[in-house]
């Protein structure tokens, strides 16, 4: 019966129907763009796993110099490090869970374990003079709320990885001044899937719905510059800066699959789209003192300049009467995120690190979709490193994180058309378990 109806001529189709559809493929696309963006350290995506030391210090890092791994937080850190050189290698399992409760009832994700790694390598040119490279993935989350959940017309499951190549050189013009430059490689990926509503032409009852699969690459490039001050043997003070990236996706960049009865392949046709996004630069301030032989504390705050991203634009390679260039309201806010962290040498062999902190999402709750289930966070942390030898360690941390109740609402106009005027609204909770383990080698 279905496609007897499907087999009539679709010229019966109303402004409603068809305004419908267009709203379907502006969703499609917007979140695929969407979850590129997240390739930045930031609240959403982002899990920042860059190093099992300073993950077990509460993401704390820019104004250490523990090895390679520096080089990430601050640049300018590379040149002070002891050692001629320094490896440093790990990776994390991510144990990620969000809840939803609002049209439908309760339903929760089933997410994949990602394990995020990263790897650095650094070597002391002369006494002054460092340089290095660094392999890191900061993203490797996924999303799954699964085939049949109420908000599957804006997200079924969503993969999102992203690999950082950063090579960097760092200076030191004294004993208490050194600075470093890093150039960021990113390469990222995404792919997502997500239920398309289709609609009877002849009565515009609801028909079993269609599905449609966005994937999508991108390599894109930015800046890493840091300052690492040493005014006494036990004070640090770090100072780091990430440009803003715009992530400019051309009509090659994003494909767009449709699975769909074929006489729908005219109005929700294949196709691709070109995109432009920034993602925002961020400021961040560190500073480490050295209490006394057994105690370190540390702290960072992070400014992460996300009011840059006011809305999400769409240029569509082939436009029809269903489909027309379109954009999304995001109006995202600045944050701040506050990490506090401390290591404790309990002997020779054994450090123990222990952290903190508040990180703040910047979505704005009137434009809040699923695939980024953003919120407030608390994070705790606790970890060790353990010397196998003079020059190998083994280094082990767990991390727990957990966002506040968010009551929230998508509102807009292609939910709307879907969800009703109310648009997709609901109560979000947001945890996390990322277990890590690595090595460090410094000779």
């Amino acid at each position: 019966m279905v496609y007897n109806l499907l087999d009539k001529d679709f010229a019966l189709y109303s402004d409603r129907i068809l305004k419908h559809q267009l709203m379907i493929k502006r969703i499609c696309l917007a979140i695929a763009i969407i979850a590129m963006a997240y390739n930045v350290k930031a609240e959403g995506y982002a899990v920042n796993l860059q190093g099992v030391k300073q993950t077990g210090m509460g993401h704390v890092g820019t104004a250490l110099n523990f090895d390679a791994s520096s080089m990430q937080w601050n640049p300018g850190a590379l040149a002070t490090l002891d050692s001629k050189y320094s490896f440093s290698l790990g990776g994390f399992a991510t144990l990620t869970k969000a809840e939803y409760t609002g049209i439908g009832g309760e339903f929760e994700t089933d997410n994949d374990v990602r394990p995020p790694f990263y790897f650095y390598g650094a070597m002391k040119v002369n006494d002054k003079l460092a340089i290095g490279l660094g392999a890191y993935t900061p993203f490797g989350n996924t999303m799954k709320w699964g085939d049949d959940w109420s908000g599957r017309y804006l997200i079924q499951d969503i993969s999102v990885k992203a690999i950082y190549f950063q090579p960097t050189v760092s200076y030191k013009f004294n004993d208490w001044l050194s600075v470093g430059a890093g150039l960021n490689i990113v390469y990222g990926d995404v792919d997502l899937n997500r239920a398309v509503p289709l609609r009877n032409p002849a009565d515009g009852s609801l028909l079993p719905d269609g599905k449609v699969n966005i994937s999508g690459s991108k390599i894109q490039y930015g800046y890493n510059l840091g300052v690492f001050l040493q005014p006494t043997e036990k004070l640090n003070i770090g100072l780091s800066y990430r440009s803003q990236v715009d992530v400019e996706l051309d009509y090659s960049d994003a494909d767009v699959d449709f699975t769909v009865p074929a006489a729908f392949d005219s109005f929700l046709p294949d196709g691709n789209v070109a995109a432009a996004l920034p993602l925002p630069a961020s400021f961040n301030l560190g500073v480490a003192y050295q209490i006394n032989e057994k105690w370190l504390v540390s702290a960072d705050v992070n400014f992460i300049q996300w009011s840059e991203y006011e809305s999400l634009n769409f240029d569509f390679e082939t436009n029809t009467p269903a489909l027309d260039d379109s954009n999304s309201t995001r109006d995202w806010d600045n944050t701040m995120t506050w990490r506090f962290g401390t290591r404790y040498t309990a002997n020779e062999k054994l450090d123990l690190y222990a952290g903190l902190y508040f990180d703040k999402t910047p979505t704005n709750k009137m434009y809040y979709s699923p695939e980024t289930p953003g919120a407030d966070k608390v994070g705790i942390s606790l970890g060790f490193s353990y010397k196998l030898t003079d020059k190998l360690s083994l280094d082990a941390t767990v991390l727990y994180n957990e966002g506040e109740k968010v009551t929230a609402t998508e509102s807009n106009p292609t939910s709307q058309a879907i969800y009703g005027p109310a648009g997709f609204a609901g109560e979000y909770k947001y945890r996390a378990w990322l277990p890590g383990v690595g090595i460090t080698y410094n000779f």
